[in-house]
């Protein structure tokens, strides 16, 4: 084989090898290697449902995801989200975005419930940073006033 046809073959060699490697792993939906689906938006509530994912990524990496597609807005601040669809935070606290989940392994009912879907959803033991989506699971921001 003369070196051109040989430098011809290994160029397209190469050239598929790259594309199996940074494009063949890009999960179809998003290219993050998670996809959520049904995302509803309320006044007052926000949730989300995981159908899948890497096992990887946090809640905040699918908020992110969705803020960029148009479908959710939020702010955060300090590692805490003070805003979502345009309802911040009462600066005395006394009315808050709280995060729940049917994560039963990162949530507490004790700490305070909601219902949706048909589910009861526990408080959430972390933040969005620090929660791993997975599949099957909702987590809903729940817009809660604490005043009396």
């Amino acid at each position: 084989m003369k070196t051109r046809e040989r430098n011809t073959w290994l160029s397209i060699l190469l050239s598929v090898l790259f594309c199996l490697l940074f494009v063949g792993c890009k999960n179809e939906s998003n290219g993050t290697g998670k996809r959520v689906v049904n995302v509803t938006s309320e006044p007052a509530l926000c949730a989300i449902y995981c159908e899948e994912t890497d096992g990887k990524s946090m809640l905040i990496a699918a908020m992110e995801d969705l803020q960029t597609g148009g479908k959710l807005t939020f702010e955060s601040s300090g590692g805490m989200i003070v805003s979502i669809n345009g309802q911040a935070n009462a600066e005395d606290f006394s009315a808050c975005w709280m995060l729940f989940t049917t994560d039963a392994e990162l949530s507490n009912t004790a700490w305070g419930t909601v219902e949706y879907a048909g589910k009861t959803l526990g408080s959430a033991i972390v933040g969005a940073e620090d929660l791993p989506l997975k599949a099957g699971e909702y987590y809903v921001w729940v817009y809660q006033s604490f005043a009396s």
